[in-house]
């Protein structure tokens, strides 16, 4: 996915979440992993309630790169 494309998807329901994933895209995603980005990138396909809820700490997201990139957005 082109970087135009997803910084389209950054665009959320929520302002909270836009701030948010906002800062990680500007700040991090030139030096991250490409596994890091493939998950940042499928992190944007979730609901933004989940993706709220797993940020907070209410709910733990699913095990894996999910839950890799949801640690590194909290950091």
């Amino acid at each position: 996915m082109h970087e135009s494309q997803i910084r389209w998807r950054l665009r959320r329901g929520m302002k909270e979440l836009d701030v948010l994933l906002t800062r990680w895209f500007d700040n991090q995603w030139s030096q991250a992993r490409a596994s890091e980005r493939a998950a940042f990138v499928d992190l944007l396909a979730c609901e933004d309630p989940d993706i709220w809820s797993w940020l907070m700490g209410y709910s733990q997201p699913p095990q894996g790169p999910l839950a890799d990139a949801i640690a590194g957005l909290r950091r």
